[in-house]
């Protein structure tokens, strides 16, 4: 059979489109954030009243969107609380973002004895938690902003410290 050029343009096109349809799904979408300003936003806390980020300028803040069925997200809970006890001194704020309801998240907090901020709501803070780049809604999701206010460091599964300590070290 006889392959004219009509259809080995075709069979490149094809394999063009497979690559670029491949390529575009396994793009990290949330490095394009990577040293934006971070959006405002004020959200319910979970001791009473709401908080807004502003309330932290001029801090390294640990951003961590969590919910209390996701299992990960649950893991790496201590780990943030040794955080905020090791560095909250050198001027590191954890702030949690829980995308659950308070009554989820207030039994899990008491009894795991989170020392820092926890914000919560649903389709609020998923809206909060895609203004900063996690349009896929994955969780656990960790943003580490700057002194500055500028997002350096975007994690999209849960920390480990390997990965968060050296990045905060640099920052504080």
């Amino acid at each position: 059979m006889n392959r004219g050029p009509l259809w080995w343009s075709l069979v490149v096109l094809i394999v063009l489109a497979t690559g670029v349809t491949v390529g575009i799904g396994s793009y990290d979408w949330s490095r394009s954030y990577e040293g934006m300003h971070r959006p405002a936003f004020t959200l319910p806390a979970m001791n009473g009243g709401k908080k807004s980020i502003s309330e932290w300028d001029g801090k390294v803040v640990v951003l961590n969107f969590w919910a209390s069925w996701c299992e990960p997200c649950r893991r790496e809970i201590p780990l943030l609380i040794d955080l905020q006890r090791q560095y909250g001194e050198r001027g590191l704020q954890v702030v949690g973002v829980a995308i659950d309801s308070r009554a989820a998240i207030r039994d899990f907090a008491k009894r795991v004895g989170i020392n820092y901020p926890v914000l919560y709501g649903i389709e609020p803070a998923m809206n909060v938690a895609a203004s900063y780049g996690d349009e896929q809604g994955t969780l656990p999701y960790t943003v580490v902003l700057d002194r500055d206010g500028r997002m350096r460091q975007i994690f999209r599964k849960e920390i480990k410290r390997p990965a968060i300590e050296p990045v905060l070290r640099e920052l504080l």
